[in-house]
């Protein structure tokens, strides 16, 4: 085996597992900067943001925002223990942000309908779409 083979193995296994070490640490510092992050649902609410809880939290500040779009099966929440909710964050720009959740009523914020209550007490105008 040559010089050469060695450092292309070396080289190999660095990209190989150092680039999901260095994403792992980035995911992982991201997330410790909000305090509501864990049990929260879809999203939380922290410094006059709008937080999308996604493994990346996505902030959006609460003066950007137009309205809160919660895509739902209303047959779901009727027969099912868990859900699948689309939340879009519409913002007065035009740019969308939006994260799909799997909903379980252990959470927080455990129904569209707790989630759309808490938008509007933080004054964010919620539309809620059944499907």
């Amino acid at each position: 085996m040559g010089t050469i083979d060695i450092i292309g193995s070396v080289f190999q296994i660095v990209i190989g597992f150092g680039v999901p070490i260095v994403f792992l640490v980035f995911v992982i510092v991201q997330r410790k900067k909000y305090k509501n992050r864990s049990n929260a649902g879809a999203f939380f609410f922290e410094d006059n943001n709008l937080v999308l809880n996604t493994g990346i939290p996505y902030a959006v500040p609460f003066d950007e925002v137009d309205h809160v779009e919660l895509h739902y099966s209303s047959w779901e929440l009727e027969h099912k223990y868990s859900y699948e909710l689309i939340v879009k964050v519409i913002k007065k720009n035009g740019k969308k942000k939006w994260v799909f959740y799997k909903g379980y009523r252990t959470a927080k914020l455990a129904l569209p309908s707790d989630m759309e209550a808490a938008l509007q007490e933080k004054g964010l105008h919620c539309v809620m779409v059944a499907k």
